[in-house]
């Protein structure tokens, strides 16, 4: 785990494992159980695995204060994802962490659709609240995976333990479809198609005609006045849509920083800005430094 200013860098399996202490048993998959943790603390980290937690603790009151029949949260993180923390809190959560490397579901249905699902692909939406019920399922299925992780190994293993991500992930993926039928579908309906618009702008390849999300051309996009979409993103997610659209930015600028050897240049021609220092101002608006400062702590 590379650690610098005390950003950790969750590039592998083991990784993960050495923050919380325990024992790596599958170089490619692990399940964490937080209740046997004294505390976790709060610290700054980027993944470079996928991780599924679904966990507990007093600090999420805040979360679910709108939802009080709900028990418990499930987040998602992707590799270059970073993960939000209140600095220098300890919590004691109860729950468990499934970590996994990409690696593992070669050669399985899920190798080439892992970032098809929504809570992988936009880290503005890979928060889901359970009930009780819907918890109990959650950590069934992480419970059988991780039992079949302390089995002696054989040429079966990697292929039991896909599959049972493949089922978790499909009983993720029906709580998250009932959530966003519920009311105020509306709303999230114009969340998540401002999502599906800044996905496709973060995976357009690099083009002289390659251009920046405003609030305007999203709105426009999705057929509803600019004044309405930043209404309902600032009710949804407490900021502003212009806010939201440059939080996007900065994260996937982070990603290759952290990620790639593009010069920042290159970075900012990649992301659609004419000029570097266009890129710059953004970005330290956002994270308080620049992206050559950034860049300095690898």
């Amino acid at each position: 785990m590379t650690q610098h200013n005390s950003l950790r860098f969750f590039n592998s399996v083991a990784d993960i494992n050495n923050f919380f202490g325990v024992t790596t048993h599958h170089p490619l998959v692990s399940v964490i159980n937080l209740s046997e943790l004294n505390e976790v603390n709060h610290v700054p980290k980027q993944f470079g695995v996928h991780s599924i937690a679904c966990y507990w603790d007093s600090s999420s009151t805040e979360a679910l204060q709108h939802d009080t029949d709900k028990c418990a949260l499930l987040s998602f993180h992707a590799p270059g994802h970073y993960g939000k923390y209140k600095r220098g809190k300890a919590i004691e959560p109860k729950g468990y962490i499934l970590a996994f490397d990409k690696v593992l579901l070669n050669n399985t249905l899920l190798q080439n659709r892992i970032e098809e699902y929504p809570f992988f692909s936009n880290q503005n939406n890979n928060i889901i609240a359970l009930c009780a019920n819907e918890r109990d399922i959650v950590y069934n299925c992480i419970l059988s995976i991780k039992e079949e992780i302390h089995q002696p190994q054989d040429k079966y293993t990697s292929h039991i333990l896909a599959s049972g991500i493949a089922v978790l992930l499909n009983i993720c993926m029906r709580i998250y479809e009932k959530r966003i039928k519920k009311p105020k579908t509306a709303a999230l309906k114009i969340i998540q198609g401002l999502n599906n618009i800044l996905d496709r702008y973060i995976h357009t390849p690099t083009s002289i005609n390659k251009e920046i999300p405003t609030v305007a051309s999203c709105a426009a996009e999705l057929g509803i006045s600019a004044n309405y979409l930043g209404d309902v993103v600032r009710s949804n997610t407490k900021i502003s849509a212009q806010q939201y659209i440059h939080r996007t930015i900065v994260n996937e600028a982070k990603r290759l920083l952290e990620f790639t050897s593009m010069s920042i240049g290159e970075i900012a021609y990649h992301l659609g800005f004419k000029y570097p220092h266009h890129l710059t101002r953004i970005f330290k608006n956002n994270t308080g430094i620049t992206p050559g400062e950034l860049r300095s702590k690898r």
